[in-house]
């Protein structure tokens, strides 16, 4: 198998690129990456449908119809351009031991027709036949139905992760790298010999004649609706994609709407009510502390250290009270003690007990003529319980109106954050047409499909005709037994290639399933979110498992996760592909977290080609996962548009030299 590898690419007078810009796409064998970095609307897509159209031409376009590459080369053509539009790509191609260098031109002049010039060069010398064979010399190299999974735009590969069209993109996809075309190529060849065979037995027979008819009838339909079907395949997944991003383009821009106080201006009528409510609310808690107040012992609920100095002077008035009518008593015990031996005792003995008698009595005195400063009160444990209800029910109540406060704060701040009718007024006009244009991709991808249902109805319709009209031809018209066995064997080599070429795609469903599963959980931060990725044998329909061991919804993958799992369906097939083939990815890394970028820099870019082109904006490759492009990065471009001149320029992105 050939080896490809870029070069240079040069672009003229094409989208936003005036003057010739030019790229050194040459890669070092250990630095596989080029980084073109620019912001949306610089140039990116340009030189991704560039590479693209060089390459391919009208093929390079999902239907290849010359009305739609002519529409696309003029709305990419600049009208203030001088002289042609133009793209020249620089390639190596090595094959069989030998390389090549080839250079391929594409020239465009506007007029009332497209006029397409295609210039071809071989080692430096121009070469009209392979100019002329170009196409076919570039399908024996990478067939122009697989050109988008090696050169692809990041932000819709996402729709290949949809149940509905992966299986028949696989399958698809499968068929051409396994070349099973040439399968098909034969058994329409089998078809001639059978029709050959028919016509030489029954030449001359008035009935052959009406059933040959009738059979060119039918295989005339029957080539018409696989011809339709043909096409509206090759555009169901463009319609998908406009139809993804229609959607996406509406909910960004719904989102904003409701940034701009849209979701606010919508209720309106319910902020208000909520704002009354909450007022309520503060008045119904606000009476409820002033109840509170109202209550006697609140006072006392609120003196806090006061209440405890009144407890413990209670307690020392009531020692006071105690004490004095203690002395009281002593001082009449005294008086009858002394009165009673005043008479049996002497003199000397009754002065030594009066003088004791009263410095016992003076222990009493100073503790009962303490100062009293309260009036006679209550005891405090009788008014505890009843002022710990009050104290709670006063609590409470602020608690409440707090609470009742901060709820209206934040009604009245929501409901000065509703904006006026006219300050939306162009956030709805933008809203209302990003609205009709999802109606729109959403009723053109609707059409396609009924046309491809109705066209795969019709092809099975005619088939089975068709079919039915050879067997009978083959049985009533069989005129010699050189032109029956001619028949039977033709017959039974079709249906011999049929067998083979659904076993060789059951084969190859069971390799997929291994591949895409690895490189799933290769890129995959949660490792133990899926177990398998399995492909059907049959129908070729994609199921995941899951860590329980059960079937796990796509519908359950994250927008980012279902944006892997695309990718590692791509990567599947590209080392599939046994030749070498430039892989380019336009904004692959818009929808992933940090780790998952640096996941994928490592394991899918580094590693998936030879040669990777990726084309980012400047918030996709900053910081630590520039850190980690940067170590597999040959060179870095930066694309700046001036608005001045409305063209972008290519230069060297310096940041990388610094790493």
């Amino acid at each position: 198998m050939a080896k490809v590898t870029f070069k240079r690419i040069g672009i003229q007078n094409l989208g936003p690129y005036l003057e010739r810009q030019y790229l050194d796409l040459r890669v070092l064998s250990n630095k596989p990456i080029i980084l073109v970095r620019a912001l949306n609307g610089s140039g990116k897509t340009t030189l991704l449908n560039c590479l693209q159209i060089a390459l391919y031409g009208a093929k390079a376009i999902g239907t290849g119809r010359a009305a739609e590459y002519e529409q696309l080369i003029r709305s990419l053509h600049r009208d203030d351009a001088e002289g042609p539009a133009q793209i020249v790509l620089d390639l190596q191609v090595e094959a069989n031991g030998e390389r090549e260098n080839i250079t391929i031109s594409r020239q465009w002049q506007l007029g009332t027709k497209l006029q397409e010039r295609t210039i071809v060069t071989r080692d430096e010398n121009e070469d009209p036949q392979l100019a002329q064979d170009w196409t076919e010399y570039l399908d024996g190299i990478l067939p122009a139905e697989l050109l988008q999974l090696f050169l692809f735009d990041g932000e819709k590969i996402e729709a290949l992760a949809n149940p509905k069209t992966l299986p028949e993109m696989l399958r698809r996809a499968t068929e051409a790298f396994l070349g099973i075309g040439g399968i098909d190529a034969l058994q329409k060849d089998l078809v001639a010999v059978e029709r050959r065979a028919l016509l030489q037995a029954k030449e001359a027979s008035g009935d052959y004649e009406q059933a040959r008819t009738e059979l060119k009838v039918l295989e005339g339909q029957q080539n018409a609706a696989q011809a339709a079907v043909d096409v509206l395949r090759g555009s169901l997944p463009t319609a998908e994609q406009e139809a993804e991003k229609a959607r996406t383009t509406y909910e960004r821009a719904s989102q904003q709407a409701q940034r701009s106080g849209l979701g606010a201006y919508e209720r309106a009528a319910e902020i208000r009510a909520a704002e009354q409510a909450a007022r309520e609310e503060v008045n119904v808690a606000a009476q409820s502390v002033r109840e509170a107040l109202a209550d006697p012992l609140a006072p006392l609920a609120l003196a806090g250290s006061l209440w405890n100095s009144y407890k413990t002077e209670w307690a020392k008035q009531q020692d006071t009270h105690a004490n004095k009518q203690l002395l009281s008593e002593i001082q009449r015990r005294d008086q009858r003690v002394l009165k009673k031996l005043r008479d049996e005792l002497p003199s000397s003995s009754l002065d030594a007990l009066r003088a004791a008698l009263s410095s016992d009595t003076k222990r009493y005195t100073a503790a009962a003529q303490r100062q009293v400063f309260l009036v006679p009160a209550p005891e405090p444990e009788s008014l505890e319980a009843a002022i710990r209800i009050s104290s709670d029910r006063h609590e409470k109540a602020r608690a409440a109106l707090a609470d009742a406060k901060r709820k209206l704060g934040e009604m009245e701040r929501s409901l000065a954050s509703i904006p006026a009718k006219d300050q939306l007024a162009e956030v709805l006009a933008d809203l209302k047409k990003k609205a009709e244009e999802q109606a729109r991709a959403d009723e053109r991808l609707a059409f396609v499909k009924k046309q491809l249902e109705e066209q795969l109805s019709l092809l099975e319709h005619t088939s089975v005709r068709a079919n039915a009209a050879r067997a009978r031809m083959s049985k009533d018209f069989q005129g010699n037994a050189h032109s029956t066995k001619a028949i039977g064997a033709a017959m039974r080599s079709r249906a011999v290639l049929a067998a083979f070429k659904e076993r060789l795609l059951a084969s190859k469903a069971k390799w997929l399933s291994e591949k895409i599963t690895e490189e799933f959980q290769a890129l995959m931060r949660k490792q133990r979110l899926v177990t398998a990725v399995r492909v059907d044998p049959d129908s070729y329909e994609v199921t995941i498992v899951g860590g329980h061991g059960k079937e796990l919804p796509m519908e359950r993958l994250s927008a980012g996760e279902r944006q892997l799992l695309a990718i590692a369906v791509l990567s599947a097939l590209i080392r599939e592909r046994k030749g070498q083939f430039p892989v380019v990815v336009d904004t692959p890394l818009a929808r992933l977290d940090r780790t998952h970028r640096e996941a994928l820099i490592r394991r899918f870019f580094a590693k998936v080609s030879h040669q990777v082109l990726v084309l980012s904006t400047d918030e996709e490759v900053e910081g630590t996962v520039f850190d980690a492009m940067a170590r597999y990065t040959s060179k870095a471009y930066q694309i700046e548009f001036s608005d001045q001149t409305r063209s972008s320029h290519v230069g060297p992105f310096q940041e990388l030299s610094k790493v």
